[in-house]
């Protein structure tokens, strides 16, 4: 899969050569392959995800400039967190992905048009001496190298967000580090920190020239960068709302298709809290099609809210925890049709999987009993009110009412 994009500057916070947002043109503007000059006004109100370089496509002078034509439907996936290793004090925890490919056995499951994971780890061209912080104390720092990260566009993910808990754990070098590391690796990026406002914005990713928005924050934060340094999209639960529905009803009008992708709740719940609930809806009566939370590190209920999809936790994909119920992951699959009133979702399933251990943690397509095991408790956390949706299995996956009319 080819991401499109147009050619941008790129933003003022990167490191030399790094590949990630940038400031682009007006989204009322035709869209186009060729280098324009740019409008610095226009940073706040949209911007975009710089695709791989081989991925902007300059037609020939003697080409026709007749634009491609844009497929009618395209399917997106979306998995949970995924990180390989991270220092535990002072001991370093691996996740050696030279040993096995953790997403070799799931990689028909990944593929669409689109796969988009939540990247919950630093990265850095070599590892840190040891894992005390700045201030010599101990805690949970995830990092690891690129050469394992190179792993995900292997297995068609291509896209990541950054909007997390973990992305001040290596302070500055891996702020610096990460966002360049992804552009060479051809990994676009949401929710990086920077040091420009606005701190909540749209960024945009081109699907097959569908114009796919995102919106990133987290409400949870580790540790706070230095005063006047880059900084997180991060805000408050209780202040969610009313920082991420003007984003999203302005970004409603210049894209097929948007998304709230948010790092929220409590850890190892079943099921989201009531301000979690609220704000999802608020996201999906403002525009949004669809909601991808994270950080509990479980699967929680997947709800079917007016005409949006609302994922509170996907739980973890790779990640080196597999006990018990934290085992419990999957794919979430969104189809999507461009009839003349607009985008149409015409597809929301789940591919169930699990977490393995054998020779490091990683997903398995769930099946027999294993399938039964996370069916069970999905379906019944998806059903349960004020959530109330019901899922049902179709062949080896879960779906459940799409809402394209008849």
């Amino acid at each position: 899969m080819r991401l499109a994009s147009i050619v941008c500057t790129a933003a003022s916070w990167l490191p030399a050569g790094a590949l990630g947002l940038a400031a682009c043109s007006a989204p009322d503007e035709p869209r186009s392959t060729t280098t324009r000059p740019i409008d610095p006004a226009v940073t706040a109100s949209a911007t975009s995800v710089t695709a791989p370089a081989d991925a902007i496509v300059v037609a020939p002078a003697d080409a026709s400039l007749e634009a491609p034509t844009r497929p009618a439907r395209i399917e997106l996936t979306f998995v949970g967190d995924v990180m390989f290793g991270g220092y535990f004090d002072d001991h370093y925890d691996p996740q050696e992905v030279e040993r096995h490919d953790p997403l070799v056995e799931v990689d028909h499951l990944l593929a669409s048009d689109l796969t988009f994971a939540n990247l919950e780890t630093t990265i850095t061209r070599k590892l840190p001496d040891g894992g005390k912080d700045h201030d010599g104390k101990g805690h949970k720092r995830f990092v690891t190298i690129p050469e394992r990260v190179a792993v995900l566009p292997r297995h068609h993910i291509t896209a990541v967000t950054l909007a997390n808990n973990h992305q001040f754990d290596n302070d500055g070098n891996g702020l610096a580090e990460t966002p360049e590391i992804l552009g060479e690796l051809g990994i676009s990026f949401v929710g990086a920190a920077r040091g420009e406002p606005p701190r909540f914005r749209v960024e945009t990713l081109e699907v097959k020239r569908w114009r796919v928005g995102l919106v990133a924050a987290s409400t949870q934060l580790n540790r706070h960068p230095g005063r006047g340094g880059a900084m997180l999209p991060f805000v408050q639960s209780a202040s969610l709302r009313g920082e991420l529905v003007p984003v999203i009803e302005a970004a409603r009008g210049t894209h097929d298709l948007v998304f709230v992708v948010v790092h929220w709740g409590a850890e190892y719940e079943d099921a989201p809290a009531r301000w979690q609930i609220d704000a999802a809806h608020a996201f999906i009566d403002a525009g949004a099609d669809a909601v991808l939370g994270h950080h509990p590190h479980v699967l929680q209920g997947i709800e079917r809210y007016r005409g949006g999809v609302i994922a509170y936790s996907l739980g973890n994909f790779v990640f080196p925890n597999a006990k018990e119920r934290i085992r419990e992951t999957g794919v979430l699959r969104l189809g999507f049709t461009k009839p003349a009133a607009g985008a149409c979702l015409d597809l929301v399933a789940l591919h169930p999987a699990i977490q393995i251990r054998s020779p490091i943690t990683h997903p398995i397509p769930a099946k027999g009993s294993q399938q039964a095991l996370v069916a069970r408790r999905f379906f019944g956390l998806s059903a349960a009110r004020p959530l109330a949706t019901k899922w049902e299995l179709e062949g080896d996956r879960f779906v459940t009412a799409a809402a394209c009319p008849p």
